[in-house]
């Protein structure tokens, strides 16, 4: 399940640096060159408030929204989750500034963010939210699946705190309490951030 994920890791404090790291480019057809018709190009409300696809030299990430930063907490790193095979993806570590080569590139052929509630939110959230304080208020749950033109699928749930959030990579059998990350938002007093796993 953690293989779903790719976080990439900085030299530079990411706190200091924020969305800078990157300075992506949003997908369309002007940044990503003439995508095939089956790609998708726009995220759905509310991923999009988070998130962002973003163009690489193999094709399309997704990672955070411009303002907002999805990092590993415990080792300091950047989260992407990539439409191309994560082995080239790791040779392939930063993002291309130029993106207008992407085209024919790796995408995805799927994005669709679902609310979840009942039965399904209370077994992810227990998995998500073990080792947190429990007193904690319950967030907005959305179950995120991906499919890359490779036939891949990917699944995360995304729990929204309003002025944060965090991810969680699971498969069909369960989730991964490793795989979580925080998607911060960079204009927000660090003071009101959620602590570190």
């Amino acid at each position: 399940m953690r293989n779903q994920l790719l976080a990439v890791a900085l030299c530079v404090p990411i706190m200091a640096t924020g969305s800078a790291v990157f300075s992506p480019s949003i997908a369309d057809e002007s940044a990503c060159g003439v995508a095939p018709a089956e790609a998708v190009m726009t995220l759905p409300t509310p991923l999009n408030k988070w998130a962002q696809i973003v163009c690489t030299k193999t094709g399309q990430v997704i990672t955070g929204h411009e303002g907002w930063v999805w990092l590993e907490p415990t080792r300091h790193a950047v989260v992407i989750i990539p439409s191309q095979n994560l082995k080239a993806q790791a040779q392939e570590s930063k993002v291309n500034s130029d993106p207008s080569d992407a085209a024919g590139q790796s995408y995805f052929t799927k994005i669709e963010l679902t609310k979840v509630t009942g039965d399904e939110f209370d077994k992810v959230y227990e998995v998500f939210h073990a080792g947190f304080d429990a007193k904690d208020g319950k967030p907005a749950a959305y179950r995120l699946d991906l499919k890359t033109m490779s036939g891949k699928e990917i699944r995360l749930y995304m729990f929204d705190y309003f002025t944060y959030g965090w991810g969680m990579s699971c498969s069909a059998e369960a989730c991964d309490p490793t795989s979580r990350f925080v998607m911060l938002n960079m204009s927000e007093d660090p003071k009101a951030l959620p602590p570190a796993i």
